[in-house]
């Protein structure tokens, strides 16, 4: 963890966040193929945006670095960081899901296991 998502204080050693979570607003699609999350993370890059897999636990986690262009005089708005995790539901490829990070929003593919994708069933005549 960077310095700036900790403050360490002697009389209370545990770590303290500076800045708040938030759920990052997530639309989720379903199609044929696969499951889409698609999660928006304004400010997010992706060397600050992190997707962990556990099992059947998948975490977004992202953090808006700030950046300082001068002394601050005032300050209105506060960053925030982006956590939010993920029951995923069975039948999802694990072994093939894939990220990319367009503009602020996250695209996670989850692909259908072959057993899961419907299928057309040939009828023949007898």
């Amino acid at each position: 963890m960077s310095d700036k998502l900790q403050r360490y204080d002697e009389k209370h050693p545990e770590a303290v966040q500076d800045r708040p979570w938030v759920a990052p607003l997530v639309d989720v699609y379903e199609n044929n193929d696969e499951v889409l999350l698609v999660a928006d993370v304004p400010g997010v890059t992706k060397d600050s945006l992190q997707v962990h897999l556990d099992k059947d636990q998948l975490t977004i986690e992202g953090r808006v670095e700030e950046s300082a262009e001068g002394t601050v005089l005032g300050r209105e708005y506060q960053s925030v960081d982006y956590r939010r995790t993920f029951s995923l539901p069975g039948g999802i490829d694990h072994g093939k899901i894939n990220a990319d990070l367009r503009q602020g929003v996250l695209y996670l593919h989850l692909p259908k296991s072959e057993a899961l994708k419907p299928r057309q069933i040939q009828v023949k005549a007898g």
